[in-house]
């Protein structure tokens, strides 16, 4: 099933990278850019975020979609083409903290891949695409709608990543 692939290649895309980045180099970034740990608390906190949404409405039914044309252009055009447009402004309930521990936020993240694939595993697949949850720029999305935007979302930042781990290599 493609949705669980994407959500177990998560883990080892985001933190595989950082697995003997000493704590003290989480904290630092070139001026004006997220460091590595404000990179991670941002995709854990998105990926709670959705799997609190979908955690609420589990016992909801008749769920209809809600999204723009512009939205539900945008949507296909991202989940399709699998690429995020750079310089977006993040909403402000994934805005990272300013200096995230490495211990917390790597829990974190990984507790909301197990909590999304908890879903995917135990609901039936009619329930998995007729309940949805919204994104401030493409509307609702439904389960694998979301594991999708996950998967394009920590590849787009496994990028920001290896140019932070470059950085800091240069630097050490």
């Amino acid at each position: 099933m493609k949705v669980r692939r994407q959500l177990e290649a998560l883990e080892p895309m985001v933190l595989g990278p950082l697995a003997s980045l000493p704590d003290e180099q989480w904290a630092q970034a070139p001026d004006g850019k997220w460091s590595i740990g404000q990179i991670v608390s941002h995709l854990a906190l998105g990926v709670g975020a959705v799997a609190d949404g979908f955690e609420r409405r589990a016992d909801q039914n008749g769920m209809k979609r809600r999204a723009t044309p512009r939205q539900a252009l945008f949507r296909h055009m991202i989940l399709s083409v699998g690429r995020l447009p750079k310089g977006r402004k993040s909403p402000g309930v994934v805005e990272p903290v300013s200096s995230p521990t490495p211990e917390m936020v790597s829990a974190e993240f990984r507790m909301g891949v197990e909590r999304l694939d908890a879903l995917v595993t135990s609901w039936p697949d009619d329930r998995k695409v007729s309940v949805f949850v919204p994104h401030p720029v493409f509307g609702d999305l439904n389960l694998p709608e979301w594991v999708r935007f996950h998967y394009v979302h920590c590849r787009h930042h496994a990028h920001q990543i290896e140019v932070r781990l470059r950085w800091l290599a240069a630097r050490h």
